[in-house]
């Protein structure tokens, strides 16, 4: 991988994407926010993104969580996606993707992706 790490973030809250893209970049992750699964998917076709990290919950009338991650492996199946889930016990958390609770610190977030990056 050539360059800085890429992280894609999509939440439809604006303030916790916006904090997280300054940590991800605190760290030398270059990362780029999207507030939607049709904008995240947009970006996703037009740049080299290493990992995803999504809400689970994205606004309504958008494609849900399962969508966006099948749409995801469809293009790049080998593009890591984080699931970001504020209640564990209330999703399945046996699907293809790493699932974790909404951090109360976007710096754990940070550390499990830079994990990630080195593996």
């Amino acid at each position: 991988m050539g360059g800085s790490f890429f992280v894609l973030f999509v939440d439809d809250d604006a303030e916790f994407a916006n904090a997280a893209a300054r940590c991800f970049e605190s760290v030398g992750m270059r990362t780029v926010v999207a507030f939607g699964t049709m904008s995240a998917l947009d970006v996703f076709d037009c740049r080299d993104i290493d990992v995803i990290v999504t809400d689970v919950k994205l606004p309504a009338g958008e494609a849900d969580r399962s969508a966006l991650a099948s749409m995801i492996r469809d293009r790049r199946p080998q593009v890591p996606i984080i699931m970001l889930i504020a209640h564990p016990e209330a999703h399945d958390v046996a699907s293809p993707c790493i699932a974790r609770c909404k951090p109360s610190e976007i710096a754990e977030l940070c550390r499990a992706i830079r994990v990630r990056q080195t593996h």
